[in-house]
């Protein structure tokens, strides 16, 4: 009977292992990445359109007061009627400002405020708190779409944090205890012939993920972010995983 002989030896199986994780970081930090720059661009075009129906200047301005000093708003905007007839979306379509046609002799004065990312989350427990004590003709409207779109990367958000944090966690209590507790003579040239297979593979993995997606090139710059600090975690986690495959040689 003739041995079978290995496929892969040495080197080569560590470098295969270190490129399959440098492609799996490479994902979720580039997924990770994307939702934050998504949620991100959310938040800076979120705003909620207030009005108040049927006030005088005075009141105006009093009222003006008031949400700038609530908890969660960043800035407040008093608008004409024409700015307030470009705001896309945010008053009801369906009836445009029919509904607010001039009682006696007062307007309606407009509202465009930008609030927080606590607001954003619920904004209609936000508003049915402060709106309904601070006047009785005061209406507020925000795009419902985009607060749930943005709820909904939050909580993406938070589920690739999450994993990334398990992930971390496991991998370093690997190394820790194949460091401490697996005895074996390794040379210095073996170990860092795993660090230069940690090199070459996030390398490749990094050139793989950029090539994948270039396409978000043609969504503008914007649609196109890579996380400095997670590079630098995944190519640090790469070197000490090549380091540590170098003495355990356990597979």
């Amino acid at each position: 009977m003739t041995e079978n002989k290995a496929v892969f030896t040495g080197q080569s199986r560590i470098m295969f292992i270190l490129l399959a994780f440098a492609l799996l970081a490479q994902g979720a930090l580039f997924m990770r990445s994307q939702a934050y720059n998504s949620f991100d661009m959310l938040m800076s075009d979120f705003k909620i359109a207030v009005v108040l129906n049927n006030a005088s200047s005075s009141e105006t301005e009093d009222f003006t007061k008031k949400l700038n000093s609530l908890e969660g708003v960043s800035e407040v905007r008093y608008l004409n009627a024409k700015e307030a007839l470009a705001l896309p979306g945010a008053l009801p379509e369906q009836n445009g400002f029919e509904v607010f046609l001039p009682k006696e002799d007062f307007l309606p004065a407009f509202f465009e405020i930008k609030a927080s990312q606590s607001v954003m989350m619920n904004p209609e427990a936000w508003i049915a708190e402060h709106f309904s004590s601070m006047a009785q003709d005061a209406q507020a409207y925000y795009k419902e779409s985009q607060a749930q779109a943005a709820i909904y990367l939050g909580g993406i958000v938070k589920y690739i944090n999450i994993v990334l944090g398990l992930s971390a966690f496991f991998f370093l209590t690997f190394c820790f205890f194949v460091e401490a507790y697996y005895i074996r003579i390794t040379s210095l040239s073996t170990r860092m012939g795993g660090v230069i297979c940690g090199i070459f593979a996030y390398a490749l993995a990094l050139a793989l993920s950029y090539i994948l997606a270039s396409p978000l090139k043609l969504a503008g710059e914007q649609g196109f972010i890579w996380d400095i600090w997670g590079q630098a975690g995944c190519l640090v986690l790469t070197l000490m995983l090549g380091w540590t495959l170098a003495k355990w040689k356990k597979f």
